[in-house]
């Protein structure tokens, strides 16, 4: 992401803002409804020509439970140290993991992001930028099964690493990886970075890359949205760092010992698809909870602390609210913890497993009001979007550079959900105009279109011509998209239908046609209003002909 871009992340990053009038409502407890659940193909027939709806909607109970599964999962288990004087996070791991699909493997392909930022233009700046990065040590590479250290390679894109393995792992074989690390984490205030005294510790470490069908998947790293890929795994972490430090994680801390001036932290987190945390000797904390969630927001107190603290407060309320909405439209967060962390980071914000970071609000001044407004359109439209990712990049995981849409145009879309809930009284924004003459929100944006009617959402990032383009397209337009299904559909049916993709695809990694499986099986293939949004905003591989 260049300097300019930058500038217009946090409007980037999420869809349109709305104002914050309203009545606003607190989240309520979720209740099972008796609406009936009927067993259905999930195979679309093909001796007709067109399909008709499902007899029943079968629309999930709102507020049904998403539960983990059963059986063996990748394993992480780690001893992290925290150098808060180098920059550095780096320590042991040990990765018991198996082959999940139906070829041998001969090798493993990891991917090392913290390696990009050595190079300023490989993490997506501008080449003036002192990222003061470096190039991961990984040594001690070994493998269970015998055979000595390994050796390992880098490809130009030095975020790919290659590890041979002496005996190829044949399918459903175990296997543990260990290996030794130390990145630099790097002066830059993003994501991964540390800025202001805050350290956002994420993508760190050598994690295993997504086996699909065409090989190992390590398509190049970019910065502006989520391009990360990988399976569902535990972790097992002993994270040590300086004592006078607050840290959030991604899972939930089960124990604490101190040593002279560093304490050790012990987290376990289950079922997720990646370990983050953030760490400051700067942090305070509100805290709340929704259900069996504790949801903790850290925040920094500076010039004005009454608004930091409110800031801090409103970010809380709204992480609390998204859980209520998006748990019952589509399915409850399973996890017993969520973090957020307002941070000084240049894009609006990121998403991680149980925890997401937001770009703090700095504001010159003003009444209490007038920072409580802007406060809230931060928190109604970033938490919400962020939280929503919980959803649509944790629990149903998907190749985010091939198929941005499933994750980002979905987020995009929580809001929504998450303004409907929050704000039953508000009245609802014009919707999307879809007619011969295209949409008219398409005069607002200078993007490249394939005619000047219709963007196709579903491209993979590498294939639009600009970042503006693919923001506009996967977040703006595929929120109204969905928006306009919604429409079409009602509510409760559309809502239903994703939250049987949910229910379905829950902690693994869905390809596209898994989501346009349930839509045409509960809306059919002959709905003619709605095959005209798909049409004009959907490649051909997802058209109704392709699943009647």
């Amino acid at each position: 992401m260049n300097k300019n871009i930058r500038a217009v992340a946090l409007v980037l990053a999420v869809s349109v803002m709305f104002s914050v009038a309203g009545c606003r409502k607190d989240p309520e407890p979720t209740t099972s409804e008796t609406t009936t659940t009927t067993e259905e193909s999930t195979t679309a027939t093909t001796t007709a020509e067109t399909t008709a709806p499902s007899e029943t909607s079968a629309v999930p109970k709102k507020g049904e439970k998403i539960e983990f599964p059963t059986g063996d999962r990748y394993h992480y288990k780690m001893d992290l140290t925290l150098n808060e004087e180098e920059r550095t996070i780096g320590g042991h791991v040990e990765f018991t993991f198996f082959n999940d699909s139906d070829k041998d493997w001969d090798k493993l392909c990891l991917r090392d992001y913290s390696s990009l930022f050595k190079n300023p233009t490989d993490a997506g700046y501008d080449s003036a930028v002192k990222t003061e990065g470096a190039l991961t040590e990984i040594t001690n590479v070994t493998d269970s099964r015998g055979s000595g250290t390994i050796e390992i390679s880098r490809d130009k894109d030095v975020s790919v690493v290659w590890v041979p393995l002496a005996t190829k792992l044949a399918p459903a074989e175990k296997m543990t990886l260990s290996y030794d690390f130390v990145a630099t984490i790097p002066t830059v205030a993003d994501r991964y970075g540390v800025s202001e005294g805050v350290f956002c510790v994420t993508n760190f470490y050598p994690i295993l890359a997504e086996y699909t069908s065409e090989g190992w998947s390590h398509a190049a790293y970019y910065s502006m949205g989520e391009c990360f890929y990988s399976e569902i795994s535990d972790y097992d972490v002993n994270l040590t760092l300086p004592s006078d430090m607050v840290m959030l994680s991604t899972g939930v801390e089960t124990g604490e010992s101190a040593s002279g001036s560093s304490k050790t932290i012990t987290i376990f987190a289950e079922c997720v698809r990646d370990f983050v945390f953030c760490a400051s000797d700067r942090f305070k904390l509100v805290e709340g909870d929704y259900g069996d969630t504790h949801v903790r927001t850290a925040y920094m107190e500076e010039e004005n602390p009454e608004g930091d603290k409110m800031e801090a407060e409103i970010s809380l309320k709204a992480a609390i609210d998204s859980l209520a909405a998006f748990g019952t439209a589509f399915g409850e967060y399973p996890y017993k913890d969520l973090e957020v962390i307002l941070a000084p980071i240049s894009a609006g914000g990121m998403e991680y497993p149980n925890l997401v970071i937001i770009s703090k609000t700095y504001v010159s001044g003003g009444n209490e009001d007038s920072l409580r407004s802007q406060y809230q359109e931060m928190a109604d439209n970033v938490v919400s979007h962020e939280v929503g990712h919980q959803w649509f990049m944790g629990i149903v995981g998907s190749n985010s550079g091939m198929q941005p849409w499933l994750d980002e145009s979905f987020a995009s879309f929580t809001e929504y959900v998450y303004e409907v809930y929050v704000y039953p009284a508000k009245e609802e924004p014009a919707a999307m105009v879809i007619d011969d003459s295209g949409f008219t929100a398409v005069d607002d944006w200078t993007v490249s279109y394939k005619d000047e009617n219709s963007v196709t959402i579903n491209l993979p990032y590498y294939d639009y011509p600009d970042e503006w383009t693919y923001v506009s397209a996967v977040y703006w337009i595929g929120k109204d998209v969905l928006k306009r299904m919604n429409d079409i559909l009602g509510q409760e049916q559309f809502y239903g239908i994703i939250h049987e993709y949910v229910k379905r695809n829950a902690f693994k990694n869905a390809d596209q046609t898994d989501f346009f499986k349930v839509l045409y099986e509960k809306a059919g293939t002959d709905n003619e209003e709605l095959n005209k949004v798909i049409k004009q905003f959907f490649d051909e591989k997802v058209q109704p002909s392709k699943f009647s």
